[in-house]
């Protein structure tokens, strides 16, 4: 998937999740209780049982009482009378025992106490998730991958997904809540945790090479096979309006074997990385720690739901640790890249943020929520017609506020490479080459090595000034050579860093290649920025326009070559000569 397709496919998505899970803001409390209406039953949570009806309620005034089933045609149903809103009127089948079954109906009364400390409440139990989707949004803006993308997926089923059941259930017609049930219950559900195998297997670059591989086959048909399990769990919960007995056992067992192997493959990648990666990990592995503790306190038998919650905070840990890990650390740099995407990550946040005032505010002027929708909808389809005109003008001004010096590097680098073709000298191809990107770019280091006359070696023609040491030549047999010369694309040193000289490269992180006519003739190698951010993908590809342009610039240099000992064979000849070695 292309970088623009993955961001469209980014914004489009972030934008449907924050619309939609944003939607319920103010309709529930920090315990995640419906605060809108209640019949006045409370039903076991894994079952239609009654085990509790509230003194004074249509419940208790409609003769229902502890221990009474009630019967519901569908799991759509069920959730209504979990969650009506005031004023709601329900038809329910009632079996009490010895008895037989009887229809009743109710109408919800308002929720006492909830007030708007309550919804506030609420509003702050989703700020650890909004983390989470922010943090996973920028990585996937960043650099599109399998890795983030994982990640991603792993962030949006972080959010608690009851409120969603609760509020759309009033909302959506039956065909389309099962659609959206199907979505909570496998993709957004415990199901999501899986997907934090595949990010950390391709954790910090992206790519998997050695044992990763295997494993990596063995993760992708796990996760098939438990994502089959959880649409047959929610097939059963659709057609029998419950929870089948081994649903807690799935529910638990699957995430947390996830996180389990996930801690595994960590503490693997950990023994076998280099001391430059180890802290990447080390902090990786802290926020998969927190992020485990607050998933499975929930599990643990006897600790009250609201301890849970607060718990549960520590899940923000996880995403402030990747982030570190990912942009602190030298993976990309922190000082463009990060701040850009932040960006339309506070777009996403402004969305949460307006679409859960008006929903409040309309909630409060109408006494039945439900028809806040339409103006909620309006305004959220409107804020997406207007996304990109938006995007255009928050990054315009941002980028001319923060970003002009990275931009005007980016200007000045283009201008250089289309200038390049018209050198007649390589030393200035080597100028434009080395200290060019040096300067503006703000690199730590730089080397540029030629090929040999005989072809078989490449030897350093000139390095930046700032360079303290530079690699040996290169042998035409060696390993990075080979694969430049195969792909005519840039090779990030540690793809070989066991085969290059230690010592010596230890500062350069990428080479790229120059080829002329699919032959190389020479390439670059260039280090991380001098603040020890990484080269992001932006930078990488103006090194490349740089040394397309630097190909053309052989070519002509060599051209001028030939041509001028064509001149001078011709003049020696016209004056009776003999040639010049080399004529």
């Amino acid at each position: 998937m292309s970088r623009i397709v993955s961001r469209v496919v980014l914004i489009v998505a972030t934008l449907l999740i924050v619309a939609f899970y944003g939607a319920p803001l103010g309709h529930y409390d920090f315990l995640e209780t419906w605060g809108e209406g209640t019949y006045g039953a409370v039903l076991a949570p894994r079952s239609s049982v009654v085990t509790e009806v509230l003194a004074g309620s249509p419940a208790a005034k409609a003769g229902i009482r502890p221990g009474d089933r009630l019967i519901f045609a569908s799991g759509w149903q069920q959730t209504r009378f979990r969650s009506p809103y005031r004023g709601d009127r329900q038809n329910v089948a009632v079996k009490s025992e010895g008895a037989p079954v009887r229809v009743v109906t109710l109408k919800a009364q308002p929720v006492a106490g909830f007030d708007l400390l309550a919804r506030i409440g609420g509003i702050a139990s989703i700020l650890p998730v909004a983390v989470f989707i922010a943090v996973a949004f920028a990585l996937v803006f960043v650099r599109p991958s399998v890795m983030t993308w994982s990640f991603f997926v792993f962030a949006v089923g972080y959010a608690g997904t009851q409120p969603l059941v609760d509020y759309w259930s009033q909302i959506l017609s039956r065909p389309a809540f099962v659609a959206m049930s199907f979505v909570l219950g496998t993709i957004c559900g415990s199901w999501s945790v899986m997907a934090l195998l595949p990010f950390v297997l391709r954790f910090p670059r992206g790519d998997l090479g050695g044992w990763r591989k295997g494993v990596d086959k063995f993760v992708w048909i796990a996760m098939a096979v438990t994502f089959v399990l959880y649409v047959f769990e929610w097939r059963w919960i659709e057609v029998n309006a419950r929870l089948p007995w081994w649903s807690l056992y799935l529910d638990q067992i699957v995430p947390l074997a996830a996180f389990a192997l996930a801690t595994v493959v960590l503490a693997k990648n950990y023994s076998v990385a280099q001391p430059v990666d180890r802290k990447r990990y080390g902090f990786l592995i802290l926020g998969t720690i927190a992020s485990f503790v607050a998933y499975a306190v929930y599990f643990v038998p006897g600790v009250p739901f609201a301890v849970g919650q607060v718990v549960g905070f520590a899940v923000v840990l996880m995403p402030i640790c990747v982030a570190y890990a990912v942009f602190a650390l030298r993976v990309i740099d922190v000082n463009f890249v990060l701040n850009r995407a932040l960006v339309y990550s506070t777009i996403s946040v402004g969305v949460v943020a307006f679409v859960s005032l008006l929903d409040f505010l309309t909630s409060q002027i109408i006494s039945m929520g439900r028809f806040a929708l339409p103006i909620e909808l309006f305004a959220t389809i409107a804020i997406g017609f207007l996304l990109d005109r938006i995007n255009r003008g928050v990054e315009r001004g941002v980028e001319s506020i923060f970003f002009r010096g990275r931009r005007n590097a980016e200007a000045f680098l283009r201008r250089a490479a289309a200038a390049l073709p018209y050198a007649t000298k390589e030393q200035a191809i080597s100028e434009s080459l080395i200290e060019v990107p040096v300067e503006a770019l703000r690199l730590s280091a730089a080397a540029l090595y030629r090929r040999t006359i005989d072809a078989d070696r490449f030897e350093g023609v000139a390095t930046s000034a700032n360079a303290p040491v530079a690699p040996p030549g290169f042998d035409g047999d060696q390993l990075l050579v080979r694969m430049m010369a195969s792909s005519e694309k840039p090779v990030w040193l540690d793809e070989v860093r066991t085969h290059l000289d230690a010592a010596n490269s230890a500062i350069y992180v990428l080479a790229v290649p120059i080829t002329v006519r699919h032959e190389l003739v020479t390439f670059t190698l260039y280090g991380a920025h001098a603040n020890g951010a990484q080269l992001d993908s932006d930078e990488v590809d103006l090194l490349e326009d740089l040394a397309r342009e630097a190909a053309r610039a052989y070519d002509h240099v060599e051209a001028v070559r030939v041509r001028e000992r064509y001149e001078n064979a011709r003049e020696r000849a016209a004056a009776g000569l003999a040639p010049q070695y080399g004529d």
